[in-house]
Parts: C-alpha cells; structure tokens; sequence
C-alpha cells in the first residue's frame, strides 16, 4: 500500500510539473503504415461518376466537414461558405435548372450527354455538396480549391466517390437561379466556387495518363 501511495505521489509531482512548463508538446510526424496510408490515399482516388443509391450518412458527412474546414486559407479568414445538399426535391430541381441552361449548348465532357434520358449533372449522386466564396477575397477560389481536396480525400478514406462539378457553377450563380442560393442560405456577397457529388462509388474507374514533364525541379 505504502509503495502505491509513493508512486502515486510521484506521479501528482510529474503532473503538476508538466502544467508549469510552458514547453510546447514535441509535434507528432506521421511515419511508416501511416505515411504510407496518406500517400496511398493521395494515389488512388479517382472521380466517380456512377453512385449507389445509398445516403451518406451523418458521421460520415461530420467526419468529412471537419476536414473540409481543417483546409488551411490565407489569413485564416475561411472565406468559404459549404453545404451539404441531401434532400432529394432540391437536387431534382437545380438539375432541371442545369437542363434548361444546357438546352441547345454544345457542352464537353459528361455535360455534353445532357440530352440522354434520365440524365443527372450529379451523376445520380445521392450528395452533393455547394461550395461557395467570399467575393470581395481576390484568393477565395484559392482557399476553396484547397477546402475542396480535404473534402475529396477524406471521402475516399472512408470509402466514399466524389466528383467535383465545375459545369454547375456558372449555372447556380445566374441571376435566375438566386432563389436556390438563398434557399440554401448562401450570403449574398459570396457566390458558388465549385460543386461535389458525393456518394458510394459504382465503379473502379482506371487512372488517367500522368504528365511528369510539366514538373521541373529548379536547383
């Protein structure tokens, strides 16, 4: 009992020590199956273009805004504003928007099969996360894009696709669409950066050729 009391003691006088020093803690690095998990993570996400029908669930979208709002942004000013979109009325109603913008456009790439049946510019996604930025910052679409790849890799370390849709933007940011911005509640002085469909991936899609020669290392 005696040597409990005595180690128990020691313990209270290290504690109360470590609570004086202002030291900061050393940082953690990651190494080894973590290091090499975060590069395989970087490495192998591809966009996803055909989802399950199955909702993401809360944590997960919790899991994944929490990341998304870890991005780092100039001056800390997060001039960002996000939206996770699941309700499947409003989804159905700003894809009828994009058909009507479409209508008798040549688009490029899946845009361009506006014109199929059942078409979805989400890719039938049952997400889709808006992402908008502070227009008065000349470097919000900077501080978005990096808010974006947070949101695309931790998607696909829980197992989830996303694609980011650029073609909805000039879309959602027409003067005849302002309603559903305010719908969902995006500020007036910040307009839409860029778009995610967000789901279950329906597809191992193949790695796109890489171009190595547009890096060049200046020593």
């Amino acid at each position: 009992m005696k040597k409990i009391i005595y180690l128990l003691s020691l313990c209270s006088i290290g504690l109360i020590l470590l609570a004086g020093c202002k030291q900061a803690p050393d940082p953690v690095f990651y190494s080894g199956s973590q290091k090499d998990a975060i590069l395989n993570n970087i490495l192998t996400r591809r966009s996803i273009r055909k989802f399950k029908e199955e909702q993401v669930g809360k944590s997960d979208i919790d899991t994944i805004m929490k990341c998304a709002i870890f991005a780092p942004s100039a001056l800390n000013k997060q001039p960002w504003e996000v939206r996770v979109i699941q309700n499947p009325r409003l989804l159905e109603d700003i894809n009828k928007r994009f058909l009507k913008f479409a209508e008798g456009k040549t688009l490029q790439g899946s845009a361009a099969k506006y014109k199929e049946p059942g078409f979805s510019i989400f890719h039938h996604a049952p997400t889709v996360i808006v992402i908008a930025r502070d227009k008065s910052s000349e470097i919000s679409y900077m501080d978005c894009g990096i808010l974006l790849q947070n949101i695309l890799l931790s998607a696909h370390a829980l197992g989830l696709g996303t694609c980011p849709l650029g073609t909805l933007v000039s879309v959602l940011n027409l003067p005849a669409n302002q309603d559903i911005l305010r719908a969902i509640h995006i500020p007036e002085n910040y307009e839409v950066a860029i778009n995610v469909a967000l789901g279950y991936p329906d597809e191992i899609p193949v790695a796109p050729q890489r171009y190595p020669e547009k890096v060049k290392i200046i020593q």
